[in-house]
């Protein structure tokens, strides 16, 4: 997960397949949101890079 702290500290983009790589699932949202949370780790949309969806890396320091 280091490598998830550190999209979150830097404001990394990663891609669907970096994030898939990462936590073992394609990331995909409810419908009707923009987020996919795992854990405590939140992945918000945050437009295209390339063919795949771009996501933005948070942490909810609540859980």
């Amino acid at each position: 997960m280091e490598v998830l702290e550190q999209a979150c500290t830097n404001s990394w983009i990663l891609a669907s397949e970096e994030i898939h790589q990462l936590i073992g699932v394609k990331p995909t949202c409810p419908k009707g949101h923009d987020s996919f949370r795992r854990g405590s780790w939140v992945f918000t949309k945050s437009g295209k890079l390339g063919s795949q969806t771009a996501w933005r890396v948070s942490k909810d320091v609540a859980e």
